[in-house]
């Protein structure tokens, strides 16, 4: 059997209580990413074209931003 923490089994729980908890705490809010953010599928596209190499999937859009801009700067 996998081995199921607490808040791990409070996430699946139906209970009211747990929602109103996870609510406070920013789970259950709909308007985490901003609006004007850039879209990581393209720019992960445009990471590609410009580097020639696929990039780490665990960056975020400001990384991929960041470190095309350092590319273009330099080349």
């Amino acid at each position: 059997m996998k081995h199921q923490g607490y808040f791990t089994r409070a996430l699946k729980a139906s209970d009211p209580r747990y929602a109103r908890i996870f609510e406070k705490l920013g789970y259950r809010t709909t308007s985490l990413v901003a609006d004007d953010a850039p879209d990581i599928e393209s720019l992960r596209d445009l990471y590609e074209k410009v580097l020639g190499k696929r990039p780490f999937n665990g960056w975020s859009a400001e990384t991929l931003a960041e470190k095309i801009a350092e590319k273009r700067g330099n080349g």
